[in-house]
């Protein structure tokens, strides 16, 4: 018989005594792989495939989070599962795991049931992940085979199989339909219920499935495509349908087009019967085939009439010579436009601009005229030419110059105000180039607003767009001008370009003056960064020491733990108890150390809190847990009295109970023995009011103002009896501020302390702000 496989384990860390302290936890079930760097673990899953990684997040040179992106980027190494392990708790931290692609986290220190646990949970998971995608694939070679659409469906319309043709289709990777209702995902939503009232049809055996229908589906991407189905069933021993295997084939695009054909025709029918355009259709020697009602009323003739009239009659005489040529060029060319005049049944004309272009009409060539009336456009530039005699007297005698410009950036007016402006005649700056009158600066900043407007001008004749530019400009005298220029484009009736209307007006002494503001502002800048800098730094260092303290702490931790289980060879009693104190002092120092973090990373502005419904009475009982040996140490009787109708609080799962545990800490480092501290938490109004009471040296009056300060000591002596950092209170305050709650002291010397923490219940709005709560103190 074969030896039992044992699975193989790479672990990856910087660090000789931790990778030897999870190697020493392991080695009794795994075998055990070691890395001491990033590269090198790469290098180790080239050659060889171990069954899971443990992997260190700070290492120098290539990171833990990139490492595990590479193995979950590729297809030979993404299915190993990746435990993360840190030194840092933050959200951010695990969000940038989880974004790696992490499977599991283990936070340092850790002990060692932690580590098995999760070592076992995941290889677990791999071993069924593995069997089923063998099983898979075994499936799938079959399926994809087949050059139609499969899909099986059990009795409650959900996809057991599809293959990859359907897969294709339908828009959706392998497997991502399996186990969704085919109602919900791909039926369209107007089919549904005549979809599900079919299908229940046939399981129930009232109606036996049709052998081929049509139907449509909606993709992925919401798309509809038509299926051409063909179905078959299978039953179980009392004849019930039970699974139904359908093939189908899209047939959108053959539809589409017998559609299109058809919609193409009753469109064309449509615009021209209904077009507020005259159309008519004439043959290749120039006779009338069709009219449209449009015509029909503009030329005062009934459509019969009109399909009787001679060639050309419906053109003035003087026109027809040049008419003709213009058909003859739509010919040529296979589309033409020119403007003549109609003749109307009554002897009068009408101007018309025409747009004529060779069709097919009735499977022949055809010719078809678009005639538009264009009586108003003929009086508007009448009126437009009126108008601009009217503008030229005003640009004239404007202190601004005034001026108009085409989309090639040609001037084809400048007002006589640009002699004052720049020193050249209208005539001179017409015949000027950009380069001549502009630094290179200014040009990119013309050419690059004409290339937006020209880029999108349907969006610029839609909002009238202004565009207001600051451009300098050469004087004759050689010095430059700073100026500001207000270009608008026109567009004639039928939203065609016409050119850019201008005004520019001397700016040199403003610019100046903001020239002035903005070196100050500059200078102020500059100042402000240094001092961010300065606060940068500081953040920096703090958080960098607080983690190199941390980082050799995981040492001691694990073998302490080891030592204290017993792994490493039996304890007596006092081994044992020597040992509980110093995991104990670890973790005085280590909740030291977090509150260092969240002092430093809060200041940076880059905490990140993630509120949900929570039990407040969960959070207390952690953390009266976590303090049972200190207590009993130090011959201490901690109660609660949490009420019965407590409401839930909207809150961070993992600031909230940090809150607690430094005031139950402080409550037993500030009692006597045999002392007694009570913890109590009840419904107060709309909030939750949590007290922690003690009956120890209490805190003099005089200090109250203080004790929510950073590092404040009560006694700050050197001969001081009780530890601490001064931190607890003050971030117990933030944390309870940001949960939108409150938190004060009642305190009387040499009786006792109560400190009051209230929140709002979750039923109440928490939109981050501050609610004043002073009434609901006691």
């Amino acid at each position: 018989m074969s030896e039992k496989y044992r699975s193989k384990v790479l672990v990856v860390d910087d660090d000789i005594l931790n990778v030897r302290l999870i190697e020493s936890q392991l080695m009794t079930e795994y075998d055990i792989e070691t890395a001491h760097s990033g590269e090198e673990a790469l290098a180790i899953l080239d050659s060889e495939k171990p069954d899971i990684v443990i992997l260190d997040v700070m290492m120098p040179g290539m990171s833990g989070y990139d490492v595990c992106r590479i193995m979950k980027s590729s297809k030979e190494t993404c299915f190993i599962p990746v435990i993360i392990v840190t030194a840092l708790s933050s959200r951010d931290d695990r969000i940038e795991g989880i974004q790696a692609g992490a499977d599991e986290f283990l936070t340092k220190p850790f002990d060692r049931f932690e580590v098995l646990t999760r070592v076992r949970t995941l290889l677990k998971s791999k071993q069924l992940h593995d069997e089923l995608v063998s099983e898979a694939d075994r499936t799938r070679k079959y399926l994809d085979i087949a050059g139609c659409m499969i899909v099986a469906l059990d009795s409650n319309l959900t996809v057991t199989l599809t293959n990859a043709k359907c897969n294709e289709v339908l828009g959706y990777a392998e497997g991502e339909l399996i186990g969704s209702s085919w109602l919900e995902m791909v039926v369209p939503s107007e089919d549904k219920e005549r979809n599900e009232s079919f299908f229940k049809t046939i399981l129930e055996g009232s109606l036996r499935p049709v052998e081929s229908f049509e139907r449509n589906v909606v993709t992925k991407a919401g798309h509809k495509r038509l299926i051409s189905w063909r179905n078959s069933y299978t039953e179980d021993s009392a004849g019930k349908v039970t699974m139904l295997l359908s093939s189908g084939s899209d047939i959108t695009e053959k539809r589409d087009a017998e559609q299109k054909i058809k919609v193409s025709e009753e469109k064309f029918r449509a615009i021209f019967e209904n077009a507020v355009d005259s159309i008519m259709i004439l043959d290749m020697a120039f006779n009338i085939l069709e009219v449209n009602p449009s015509l029909c009323d503009l030329l005062l003739y009934r459509k019969d009439e009109m399909l009787q009239l001679p060639k050309f009659d419906i053109i003035a005489p003087e026109y027809w010579s040049k008419c003709k040529e213009h058909l003859a060029s739509a010919l040529k060319k296979g589309h033409i436009v020119f403007e003549t005049e109609y003749l109307r049944k009554d002897g009068s004309r009408v101007p018309v601009e025409i747009s004529v272009k060779v069709i097919e009409y009735e499977g022949k060539p055809a010719i078809l005229s678009n005639g538009r009336d264009i009586t108003e456009r003929k009086r508007a530039e009448t009126t437009l030419q009126e108008s601009e005699e009217k503008f030229r007297m005003l640009a004239e005698n404007a202190n601004d110059v005034i001026w108009t410009m085409n989309k090639e950036g040609n001037f084809l007016y400048v007002s006589p105000s640009v002699i004052k402006l720049r020193g050249y005649t209208p005539e001179e700056v017409m015949d000027q180039s950009f380069p001549e009158m502009f630094p290179q600066d200014s040009i990119l900043k013309i050419r690059s607003c004409m290339d937006a407007f020209f880029a999108d001008i349907q969006y610029a004749r839609m909002t009238s767009h202004t565009e207001i530019m600051e451009l300098e400009q050469f004087h004759k005298e050689g010095y430059t001008v700073w100026t500001e220029a207000l270009a608008t484009p026109l567009f004639d009736e039928d939203g065609n370009f016409k050119f850019f209307m201008g005004v520019t007006r001397d700016i040199s002494e403003r610019k100046k003056s903001q020239e002035t503001i903005q070196k100050y502002v500059q200078d102020l800048g500059k100042a402000n960064d240094s001092l961010h800098s300065l606060d940068r730094m500081k953040d920096e260092f703090i958080s960098n020491l607080s983690h190199e303290l941390k980082t050799p702490l995981i040492s001691i931790k694990g073998y302490s733990e080891l030592v204290h289980d017993e792994v490493l060879g039996p304890l007596n009693e006092k081994q044992k108890n020597a040992m509980q104190i110093v995991l104990d002092k670890y973790d005085h120092l280590s909740f030291l150390l977090d509150s260092l973090i969240y002092i430093s990373i809060t200041r940076s502005g880059k905490a990140n809190y993630r509120f949900d419904p929570l039990r407040i009475e969960d959070a207390l009982k952690k953390v009266m847990d976590y303090f049972t040996f200190k207590v009993t140490d130090k011959n201490i009787k901690m109660v609660r009295n949490f009420g019965s109708d407590l409401p839930l609080i909207n809150g961070d799962v993992e600031y909230i109970p940090y809150i607690f545990r430094s005031l139950v800490d402080n409550a037993i480092k500030f009692s006597k023995s045999g002392g007694i501290i009570e913890i109590s938490a009840y419904r107060d109004n709309d909030h939750v009011h949590v007290v922690v009471k003690d009956n120890g040296i209490g805190i003099p009056q005089a200090e109250f103002s203080n004790i929510f300060t950073p590092f404040y000591q009560v006694d700050s002596s050197l001969t001081r009896r009780h530890g601490g950092s001064g931190l607890g209170l003050h971030v117990s305050k933030t944390i309870t501020e940001i949960h939108n709650g409150n938190i004060w002291v009642e305190s009387e010397e040499g009786t006792g302390t109560a400190v009051h923490v209230i929140f709002p219940s979750y039923s109440l709005p928490c939109t981050g702000t501050k609610h004043n709560l002073s009434g609901l103190r006691h």
